[in-house]
This record gives structure tokens, C-alpha cells and sequence, in this order.
């Protein structure tokens, strides 16, 4: 596992031939030896950059009607604490949940106490699958939205989030999708066609973007989303003119993908036995560096 660390431009140094003319000058008309005036370092117009890290993650964590059965994992809302300690236990600041279904949001509102949700029930209770979980320490919540696609042969809100990142100052775009499973592919090139032209409109504006969430694709939702936008995957990978390069295997269906003042690194895709406990996806997860504003 690598990690990439920007190299920061030294300051431009400007020398203090100004003072050194005039020391000349004055040794002339009194008649006095010249002395050297040491050339001092002039401070450097552009403030060195300087970053902070946070931990982003994605998580499907499998809605509480795939397991009301007897056997196999617990039930939705045993499976919700679950997840709701491992988003604390492993420090994570931002995840993007996907399958959430009402008894489980309930759970993770109620365990997640130092934590936002969005939009948890604001857009009705067609529209709790997606929700975007932030730690309030960490994030200022700026602006909200919604992109609405089929999924499964419904209409359903995709929700995005503008945060201010505490640390650094900076604000990023947070978009949280889920896109339809098995062999619904007309539905599913839709929604990503869309969910790439949100990412555009929310690029243009100069902010970092991340993209959180199930594609439900392996190297066709890669290639898609880092061939037609500016983002890049958490865990490798790149798209030129005549070929797609997915990450190396194994692939899975839950992607981070990002781009701006944003740089991620120490890709992980946990399944752990608390995450098998707790859904059938892995838990995605990276590290964000952010760069911070000038002048902080």
C-alpha cells in the first residue's frame, strides 16, 4: 500500500539589491569603505500549501427485508449497531450508507450521536435508501441536493451534500448512489449517465467532489465514471483515449471516487467479521487529504 505525498514548491527568494545600490551610493560621497550588506531572503508570495486528512468510507449496509427470515445474519436493526460501531471504532469522519431502511436509520441516529445524517427522513420515507453520515466535529453542512434516477424500477432521490471540511477551510461536494442491481443495465446506464452530468455541474463550480456509493458494476462503472469525469478511484486504476485500466482484482461494486484539492490514498476494502455480520458488501474505505485554504 502506497501513499502519495505532495511535494511542496519551495518559497521564490528575491535578493536586496535596492539596499546594497544605496549602501554603494552613501560610501561614495562620504568616502568611506563599502560594506557588504547581506542579501536577505524576502518572504514568498504564495503561502506553502498545507493539508488535512480525513477518513471517508462507503458502505451498502443491507436492508433490514433481506434478513427478517430466520438464520443467516441478524436482524436489521442488531445489524445497524453494528455498523454504527464501526463507523465510530474506526474513526471514520464521512461514509456514504446505502439500503437503509427506516428501522435501521432509527438505530444509527440513535447510536451516532456525534454524528449528522442526511437526509435521514426530511425527503419522506420513500427516499431514507441513501443517506450520508458526517462527523460534526469534522464538517460544517452547507448546501443539499438531490438527483433523482430509477433504481429497481422506481424513481428515488440520489442525495448530495456541500460540507465545509473544518480543518482546512475547504468546502467539497459529498454525492451518495446506489445504482440498480443484476440485470437491469438499461436502468443502470441511466443513472450513472445522470449521476456523471451531476458530476460535472457540481465540478464546474471549482470544488472538490467526492462520489460515494454501489455502481452495482466492476470495471464497466469504473470505466464510465473516470473515462467521461475528471474523478479518480481511491484504489488505482486509469482511462486514456484507447484503453480502461480498472484497479487491480479483485473489483468490487462499492466505489470512492474523487478529484480537486483532494488527494486519497490508503485504500481498503475490509471484511472483517463484524462487517460479514453486518451486510454482504465490503467496507470501502480511504483517506482524504485536503488541502487547506490560503492563509489558515
Amino acid at each position: 500500500m502506497t501513499r502519495t505525498r505532495p511535494s511542496p514548491t519551495a518559497p521564490l527568494r528575491r535578493t536586496s539589491n535596492g539596499v546594497g545600490a544605496l549602501v554603494g551610493l552613501l560610501a561614495l560621497v562620504l568616502g568611506v569603505p563599502a560594506v557588504a550588506v547581506p542579501t536577505l531572503p524576502a518572504p514568498s508570495d504564495t503561502p506553502r500549501a498545507r493539508y488535512a486528512s480525513f477518513q471517508v468510507a462507503t458502505f451498502n449496509i443491507l436492508g433490514s427485508q433481506h434478513t427478517v427470515g430466520p438464520g443467516g445474519r441478524p436482524p436489521g436493526k442488531k445489524r445497524a449497531r453494528i455498523v454504527s460501531e464501526l463507523i465510530e471504532r474506526k474513526s471514520l469522519d464521512l461514509v456514504g450508507l446505502q439500503e437503509v431502511q427506516a428501522d435501521q436509520l432509527l438505530v444509527l441516529k440513535h447510536e451516532l450521536d456525534h454524528y449528522r445524517i442526511w437526509p435521514a427522513y426530511q425527503l419522506g420515507k420513500g427516499s431514507l435508501r441513501l443517506q450520508v453520515v458526517w462527523r460534526e466535529r469534522a464538517f460544517d453542512l452547507l448546501d443539499t441536493g438531490t438527483l433523482v434516477t430509477k433504481f429497481d424500477h422506481q424513481n428515488r432521490p440520489i442525495p448530495w451534500v456541500l460540507l465545509r471540511h473544518r480543518a482546512t477551510g475547504r468546502a467539497l461536494y459529498v454525492i451518495d448512489v446506489h445504482n440498480s442491481p443484476r440485470n437491469q443495465e438499461l436502468e443502470r446506464d441511466r443513472a450513472t449517465g445522470r449521476i456523471i452530468e451531476l458530476v460535472h455541474r457540481l465540478r464546474s463550480t471549482g470544488r472538490t467532489v467526492l462520489l460515494l456509493g454501489d455502481l452495482n458494476e466492476h470495471r464497466e462503472g469504473f470505466c464510465k465514471v473516470v473515462g467521461r469525469t475528471d474523478l479518480r478511484a481511491a484504489n488505482g486504476g486509469w482511462v486514456s483515449a484507447r484503453r480502461c485500466a480498472p484497479p487491480e482484482r479483485p473489483l468490487r461494486v462499492d466505489w470512492i471516487f474523487g478529484r480537486g484539492l483532494l488527494e486519497l490514498s490508503d485504500y481498503e476494502s475490509e471484511d472483517g467479521k463484524a462487517v460479514r455480520r453486518a451486510s454482504d458488501h465490503h467496507l470501502v474505505r480511504a483517506t482524504a487529504r485536503l488541502r487547506s485554504r490560503v492563509g489558515r
